[in-house]
């Protein structure tokens, strides 16, 4: 029988920090441990977060140091033999995606020197897929037309919504995979106000026939264009929903609880009603943190929290306690919708009887879990995690 829960699996962590097993460097180091999951961790479905989403270009400073562990060979079909393993192990097998971490280019020296991914690594080396590097103007801008938010990349653009679904569905072609799963988490760096970004050409001419305003010149109703930032993401889902449908393959969204993107994008609306009521998503999975890394931990641009959030999931401002939340906000239009809700606890300690407590509530269909955490637990007190 499946379990109840999710194993989000980050592949590229595990290859490049993992240890044995845990590395899951082989097919049957996977299958093993694909197995653990569902008898330890009660699972019955696993996100695989692809290595080979995008060609990446990476940049490095050129007094560098080399990485102390260089990313493994290997040797066999991930997208193909992954979900295969899945199915075998008696577990449901998602694409695990983004959608606005696309990274960004090497800041030069100065800027390098007090602004940083993390204190361990990525303070000399960038990377950038090869669609963001060859369209730096499909970057969300800021209101003056001079900064822009470099990963995150503009859905107001259709050119941007139609690459996504082209590249979504071409990783689908290459493995059997029962769903989809879309993470709106970033590692971009954080916008210095909630209100920064999403002032992009496409966005100034809708709100200019809508309201008759100019967001770049005028005063102008910044929660109607907060809405309409997050309607674009809402366009790109319906997009993409019937091709999903015609193969058969679930959706399933991650995002921050609350009703705005949050920390580190802005305030734009995190539409997830209109989601759930118009059967765009199988599944919604919330209570997902940007701000720090799930697999070791790491507090990403801890120098940058940004400030203006109508919701901040990291100071708790604007925020019902969580399960106050789940059963005020989210039970009434979850319940008999068809949506699936889940609770993400990769930033979480373990707790048996937090978790059983959450897994009663009758909203909630099971808890996510991260499995470089839970399979390499000997190597997280080493902290020390340098490239």
């Amino acid at each position: 029988m499946a379990g109840r829960n999710i194993v989000s699996v980050s592949w590229g962590d595990h290859l490049k920090f993992g240890d044995g097993d845990g590395q899951l460097l082989s097919l049957d180091a996977v299958a093993r441990r694909m197995r653990a999951w569902k008898s330890e961790l009660d699972a019955g479905q696993v996100l695989w977060r692809t290595i080979n989403q995008a060609p990446r270009r990476t940049q490095k400073a050129r007094d560098a140091a080399p990485p102390t562990k260089p990313f493994p060979d290997v040797t066999w079909d991930e997208l193909q033999l992954a979900p295969q393993l899945a199915h075998d192990a008696g577990l449901e097998a998602y694409l695990y995606v983004t959608i606005f971490d696309e990274g960004w280019p090497l800041p030069r020296p100065s800027v390098r020197a007090r602004s940083y991914h993390n204190v361990f690594h990525a303070q000399h080396r960038a990377s950038q897929t090869e669609f963001a590097h060859n369209h730096p103007a499909f970057a969300a801008i800021d209101r003056a037309g001079r900064r822009r938010h470099w990963g995150v990349m503009s859905l107001a653009y259709p050119q941007v919504r139609d690459h996504f679904r082209t590249l979504y569905l071409s990783l689908l072609e290459r493995g059997d995979f029962d769903g989809l799963f879309i993470c709106l988490r970033s590692q971009s760096r954080p916008a210095d106000h909630a209100d920064q970004f999403g002032f992009n050409e496409p966005v100034q001419r809708a709100f200019l026939e809508r309201c008759d305003q100019d967001i770049r010149a005028d005063n102008f109703d910044k929660p109607q264009w907060r809405h309409l930032q997050g309607g674009y993401l809402t366009d790109f889902l319906r997009e993409l929903k019937p091709a999903l449908q015609a193969r058969g393959t679930k959706l399933a969204i991650g995002a921050p609880r609350g009703d705005i993107i949050g920390p580190p994008i802005g305030n734009a609306t995190l539409d997830w009603r209109t989601w759930v009521r118009g059967g765009l998503i199988d599944q919604l999975i919330i209570d997902q943190n940007a701000s720090r890394c799930p697999s070791m931990w790491l507090d990403l641009w801890p120098m940058h929290r940004g400030t203006g959030y109508l919701q901040n999931y990291l100071s708790g401002d604007g925020m019902l306690p969580l399960k106050e939340h789940l059963r005020h906000t989210y039970a009434p239009v979850l319940d008999g919708s068809g949506t699936d809700l889940f609770l993400a606890r990769q930033w979480h300690e373990r707790n048996a009887a937090d978790e059983r407590v959450l897994l009663d509530a009758d909203e909630v269909s099971g808890l996510v879990f991260g499995s470089f955490r839970h399979d390499n637990a000997h190597l997280l007190a080493r902290e020390d995690w340098r490239d």
